[in-house]
């Protein structure tokens, strides 16, 4: 016989139903775990079941596939330049540069300026030269006057006719730097003898300085005299009126100016000589046509490589006249 249990029977009947609760949870609570993991099992056995299958599509070239990712890796061509950056690097180097200079040296003899520059520092002046102010053999080259319309107008057109000029080279800027040197030396060479004959520039003590001080312009019009012997045939529009052969157009040039008021200009005549005399020895006379004294010098080639997209014959559009037109018509046709 067991002795009997202490305490009221409501006691022990409240505890063992508290009893009976706890164990039925905590066997709900096992059966629940049991269920979840079983159903994880099989699923993954169900997934395991069919990556073989799917793998040996994929080896056969069926089957789902992975679309790869477009990775865009930025390039140089994706920058995108500026107006002004456009512009400059729409020129060829050769001329852009002989604009920048033109543009510094009339800046810096700017009265306006607190701090300039006489323009009579910058001309060429063969004694201040042996005293070793050698810029002036540049700047004599890079000074198209003051501040103001004419000189625009003049860098202007230097930025056309040497843009037209340099594209003929096909990017060897070398080649078409050292024509321009060469004009320049047989330009100083006719200033001399222009010198010997009286013609100079008065100074305010009444004496001379012999010669043509400037020779940015005649070198720019032997350019426009090479440019168009060696484009004779095309036609050069005038204000929009009439067009002229472009092998015309630098008397054309020296007749507006006459009209104009300014008489038989020294610089047109200077340039027209050693354009002309450049063109003859460089394309037309058989001994010296394919001389080496045309070519760059190895050393200048180096320095300056071939520049990649400026070449064609003409580099500036010219607005032509009727001709012109009935030719773009049959083109067309």
């Amino acid at each position: 016989a067991f002795p009997p249990l202490r305490g009221s029977n409501g006691t022990g009947m409240r505890r063992g139903a508290l009893l009976v609760a706890v164990i039925a949870a905590a066997v709900g609570s096992c059966e629940a775990l049991h269920a979840e993991g079983l159903s994880q099992r099989i699923s993954a056995s169900s997934f395991s079941a069919t990556r073989p299958s799917q793998d040996l599509l994929r080896l056969r070239g069926a089957g789902p596939k992975k679309t790869p990712l477009k990775v865009k890796v930025a390039t140089l061509k994706d920058h995108k330049k500026n107006p002004v950056e456009e512009w400059w690097f729409s020129y060829p180097c050769v001329t852009r540069w002989w604009f920048a200079l033109c543009c510094i040296t009339t800046l810096i003899s700017w009265d306006k300026l607190p701090v300039n520059l006489p323009a009579t520092n910058l001309m060429i002046y063969w004694p201040a030269i042996i005293r070793a102010q050698v810029w002036r053999l540049l700047t004599t080259f890079t000074y198209f006057g003051s501040v103001g319309h004419n000189m625009l107008m003049e860098a202007v057109f230097m930025l056309n006719y040497s843009k037209s000029m340099e594209v003929t080279y096909n990017g060897v800027r070398a080649k078409y730097l050292w024509h321009l040197i060469l004009n320049s030396l047989a330009l100083m060479g006719l200033n001399t003898i222009v010198g010997m004959l009286g013609i100079g520039m008065d100074q305010e003590d009444g004496s001379k300085i012999p010669g043509i001080p400037f020779l940015a312009q005649p070198l720019l019009y032997s350019i426009v005299w090479i440019w168009a012997r060696q484009n004779p045939e095309t036609r050069m529009s005038v204000f929009g009126f009439f067009s002229v052969p472009a092998v015309y157009f630098p008397w054309f040039l020296l007749g507006y100016h006459c009209l104009m008021g300014g008489g038989l200009n020294i610089f047109y005549l200077m340039g027209f000589v050693v354009g002309h005399i450049f063109h003859f020895l460089h394309a037309l006379h058989p001994t010296t046509k394919d001389s080496g004294l045309f070519e760059a010098p190895k050393w200048l080639a180096d320095l300056m490589p071939v520049e990649k997209g400026f070449s064609g014959s003409v580099g500036v559009e010219l607005q032509g006249g009727e001709d012109d037109k009935d030719d773009k018509k049959d083109k067309k046709g």
